[in-house]
């Protein structure tokens, strides 16, 4: 046998005790990892996971089901629907690496948070085909849909309490700067978000579609403007802050409630939307302004 094979051969194996020791090192790596996750804020990460869709559908749902019977929107709150979740889901994609949120749940419990958000959200999207085929909400099917898939993310934020009982408050992770760009960014994503507001009630108003088209239009017209700010979307769920994710969460609220008003309200839906749009854009203007500080 060469030089060569003899030394293949060598470093191809190795003694029971090196092969322990490797491991030890493996398993000491591991568990210095999950000692740097902050179990709370990743419980309450992965809840909202939960709650941003599961609102979402509830506001199509509600629209469909309370709707005045002069309104024809079978399409209008879907929209509203879908961007609320995408772009939740793109500013999480920031907040779960800044606290390593893909670590969070392994084994059987993310088993069980995957199997309750499948089946949930498998219900709510069944609940939603039929209504486009029926032209009525199976209101009880949106509920048990809603139920699990509010539960998957119950579930995965009361493992990650239970985790983290006794152990001391960790501080906020570091988050990026909030510069310039991202001032600009921030607003930009406010006036899109308003003009998505505004869609739901002025669709349900008299002559809503005309009023549809020129949203739309907006929305064009803002996204173009923005689009050297898409791809930061992520980065922007790294960076914000306390005020920018509380102007967010009411945002999302003023979004997902202003088709439901609409629907039900035709008579009021264009003083609904501009109310909303301008409520949003008022809040987005204001977390773009806020001076920088520590997180709480």
């Amino acid at each position: 046998m060469s030089e060569n094979g003899r030394g293949n051969d060598v470093g191809l194996t190795g003694s029971p005790q090196e092969a322990r020791a490797a491991l030890d090192a493996l398993s000491g790596i591991s568990s210095r990892r999950d000692e740097l996750l902050d179990r709370r804020r990743l419980g309450g990460i992965l809840l909202v996971d939960a709650i941003i869709p599961t609102a979402a559908f509830t506001s199509w749902i509600l629209a469909q089901a309370l709707r005045d019977d002069s309104v024809s929107m079978h399409s209008i709150p879907a929209l509203a629907t879908l961007v609320v979740v995408l772009l939740w889901d793109q500013l999480a994609r920031g907040l779960r690496e800044r606290y390593r949120a893909r670590a969070a749940l392994h084994g059987a419990r993310r088993a069980v948070q995957n199997a309750l958000s499948a089946v949930g959200a498998g219900i709510l999207v069944v609940a939603v085909f039929l209504t486009f085929l029926r032209g009525e909400a199976p209101v009880v099917l949106a509920v048990i849909g809603s139920i699990l898939l509010i539960s998957s993310g119950v579930w995965a934020a009361g493992v990650m309490m239970r985790e983290a009982k006794g152990t001391p408050r960790m501080p906020p992770a570091e988050h990026a700067v909030m510069n310039v760009a991202g001032r600009f960014a921030t607003f930009f994503f406010g006036l899109g978000l308003g003009s998505i507001a505004m869609v739901g009630p002025l669709a349900a108003a008299p002559g809503g579609t005309s009023a549809f088209v020129v949203i739309l239009a907006v929305i064009a017209l803002v996204i173009a403007g923005a689009g050297r700010f898409l791809n930061a979307v992520p980065e922007l769920g790294a960076m914000w802050r306390p005020p920018q994710w509380v102007a967010f969460a009411l945002s999302t609220a003023i979004v997902l409630i202003a088709p439901v008003l609409g629907a039900v309200r035709p008579a009021e839906a264009v003083l609904f939307g501009m109310v909303a749009g301008g409520a949003v854009l008022l809040v987005f203007g204001a977390a773009a302004l806020w001076p920088v500080g520590s997180d709480a």
